[in-house]
């Protein structure tokens, strides 16, 4: 029978206590815990989320615009993102939405989906996406500027209110993600 020497064993035990000990060299925390050493990004300004609509004439000319003649311009869905006190968004993405009746097909011109903001308040219908854009995208009319997107929603055939609204996420640019105030656009008959 061999002996087992304890040599190794007791030399082994003191290299796992040594190891187990603190380094002089090991990072600490801070005092206060470890939420001390990571610094929380600054809070986001409050935004103003202002949602406008333009209308392209035939002739190519731009108007802001609150109602259309069926089949007389088509619309632009224009979008404002600034901090309160007026300083436009650098960063971030607009997504902009229309009210829909809820099991509706989209694009269906004998049974349209599109539904006034107030089926969306009194949940007859839910918000849909049509697109989301960067809060610097190009507008009719407007040089490139920060702060506002704008997507074209085309010409409508038949008369109706639809309800728009806009959804802006800050993506760090510093102004509070927000939703901008829902808002109608009515399509009339005739010119």
């Amino acid at each position: 029978m061999k002996k087992l020497s304890l040599v190794p064993i007791i030399l082994g035990l003191f290299a796992f206590a040594g190891c187990s000990s603190p380094s002089p060299l090991a990072p600490t925390a801070a005092p206060g815990g470890p939420g001390e050493l990571s610094a929380k990004p600054p809070a986001a300004a409050p935004g103003v989320y202002t949602l406008t609509f333009i209308a392209v004439r035939v002739d190519g000319t731009l108007q802001e615009v609150t109602s259309l003649p069926v089949e007389s311009a088509e619309l632009i869905l224009k979008a404002s993102v600034t901090s309160s006190t007026g300083s436009a968004a650098q960063a971030g993405m607009v997504t902009f939405e229309y009210c829909s009746y809820k099991g509706r097909p989209a694009n269906d011109i004998t049974r349209a989906d599109e539904a006034p903001k107030e089926a969306c308040e009194q949940g007859t219908a839910t918000w849909a996406r049509l697109r989301s854009l960067y809060a610097s995208s190009e507008c009719p009319a407007l040089e490139p500027k920060p702060g506002y997107a704008c997507l074209g929603f085309g010409v409508v055939r038949l008369p109706r209110d639809v309800g728009f609204r806009f959804r802006y996420a800050s993506q760090g640019s510093g102004i509070a993600s927000g939703t901008s105030q829902p808002k109608n656009f009515t399509w009339t008959a005739g010119s």
